[in-house]
């Protein structure tokens, strides 16, 4: 099970790291372009700070891993807190009439992160 939980969590960093990224660095018509087209129903500055909280939160996946002395239980809280945002993506998409296939994959990603959250909460717990 921990290697399974291990995987899904490298996922959800590479997914959210990719994906924030983009919205930060990249011009708003492009990401529309890429086929983003709810960008078109928010401000810039939202766009970005979207992104720059997807990549606060894979942040948040990894650094304990990375710098020892910071505590596990930043993994269950930053995805959580992607969890959130999933749940923000997704009532976006249902309210834009969007295609089924981002809400299902936000959804995925919604539950990917819950389950993280989960695991990763209880592990901390059995630790201390």
């Amino acid at each position: 099970m921990k290697v399974f939980i291990s995987i899904i969590q490298i996922i959800l960093i590479l997914v959210f790291a990719l994906f924030g990224f983009q919205k930060i660095l990249m011009p708003l018509p492009d990401l529309i372009e890429q086929g983003m087209l709810w960008i078109e129903d928010f401000p810039a500055w939202q766009v970005r700070t979207i992104g720059f909280l997807e990549v606060l939160g894979a942040f948040g996946l990894i650094f304990p891993y990375v710098i020892k002395s910071l505590p596990k239980i930043i993994v269950a809280i930053a995805s959580g807190g992607l969890a959130l945002t999933m749940v923000g993506a997704t009532i976006t998409h249902i309210s834009r009439g969007d295609v089924i296939l981002s809400i299902i994959i936000n959804s995925i990603l919604f539950l990917m992160a819950i389950l993280i959250a989960v695991f990763r909460f209880k592990q901390y717990k059995s630790e201390s």
